[in-house]
């Protein structure tokens, strides 16, 4: 579960891209869904951002924020910006099991912690048939392929081709990792995944791909239900994420929500199929001059160096540029 002190936003430009796509998802659809009656759910870290712009741009009222750690619990209690936010001492499976959701809410599951990804997915999957209908789920799950440990070297090569022809008929790390792997995932252990699949760029995605899994298996059994996802994205400001989100629908009931009406939302993305948001770090300069320009490379006159995502940094501003935060230092007087 976060701790509630990992780094801020503004250090996250990757993280603060993915916050506004899904606030973006919310607003779209929140006539629809008339989500100013929802209770929003979900851990908002010592300053509680989250909560202040769900409330700001969605006028929900109802919103409890959940914390484990006593000592951030108290920075809550201090920095709360609105008066309709319960700020609650537990954690957040704790708090669900004790409280009834009674209405539609916005659940939002935010891992940071690798070690226990297994259950992690199963309680988010489990939480899909619990929920009343018209509800949304979102997860952040931790995506670094090094969770998966590190062998000794004595264990392992670093030779490639056939694992009949290398010295010792060792596996190399990926294939390690693929083993470790589909011991932690068990029955959701997703199918044709390959050594590559464990890599930095791509293990995110195998991830995803077990966590949709998991919600097939749980939702199969469910006939009065299905769900819609809306949202999945891959991402790293050092350390490696992937999100989802998903709209939990009645057998027959779409609350308005088609999938053609779903689909035509630019950031439309599945947990299959995520978004990988790798943007650029820039001067304002630079940002100026590329959100000005139609050729922004040739108007720079360089390159943008690449992250470890490997993305190119110029396609990646131009698709994300409008949600790319803006960030300021601001001095204050005495």
């Amino acid at each position: 579960m976060s701790s509630g002190s990992s780094l801020p936003y503004q250090l996250r430009p990757n993280k603060a891209v993915d916050r506004e796509l899904f606030l973006s998802f919310l607003s779209r659809f929140a006539a629809t869904l008339k989500l100013e009656k929802y209770v929003y759910i979900g851990l908002g870290g010592p300053f509680l951002e989250d909560f202040r712009l769900i409330h700001a741009r969605l006028a929900i009222k109802e919103m409890v924020c959940v914390e484990a750690e006593e000592n951030v619990h108290r920075r809550q209690l201090f920095n709360c910006p609105v008066d309709c936010i319960d700020c609650v001492h537990s954690t957040l499976e704790d708090y669900l099991d004790s409280n009834e959701i009674e209405n539609p809410s916005i659940i939002w599951f935010d891992y940071t912690e690798p070690g226990g990804i297994t259950d992690q997915i199963e309680r988010f999957s489990r939480t899909v048939g619990e929920v009343p209908i018209g509800s949304i789920l979102r997860i952040t799950l931790n995506a670094n392929p090094t969770s998966l440990g590190n062998p000794d070297s004595d264990e392992i090569t670093t030779e490639d081709g056939p694992i009949e022809e290398r010295q010792g008929g060792k596996k190399n790390l990926q294939e390690w990792r693929l083993e470790r792997f589909r011991e932690r995932m068990g029955a959701t252990m997703p199918s044709g995944l390959a050594p590559e699949d464990m890599t930095f760029k791509r293990y995110g995605r195998s991830i995803l791909r077990a966590l949709s899994l998991a919600v097939d298996r749980h939702v199969i059994g469910l006939p009065d239900r299905k769900v819609t996802w809306v949202l999945a994205t891959h991402y790293a400001d050092g350390q490696p994420m992937v999100t989802a989100t998903l709209v939990v629908l009645g057998g027959g009931e779409d609350k308005g929500l088609s999938n053609e009406l779903i689909e035509e939302w630019e950031f439309y993305s599945t947990a299959n199929v995520p978004l990988r948001l790798d943007m650029p770090a820039l001067s304002a300069l630079e940002r100026l001059q590329m959100e000005s320009s139609s050729d922004a490379k040739t108007a720079l006159g360089f390159e943008l160096p690449k992250s470890d995502m490997g993305q190119d940094p110029f396609e990646s501003f131009k698709k994300f540029y409008r949600v790319f935060p803006h960030f300021s230092r601001v001095e204050v007087g005495p």
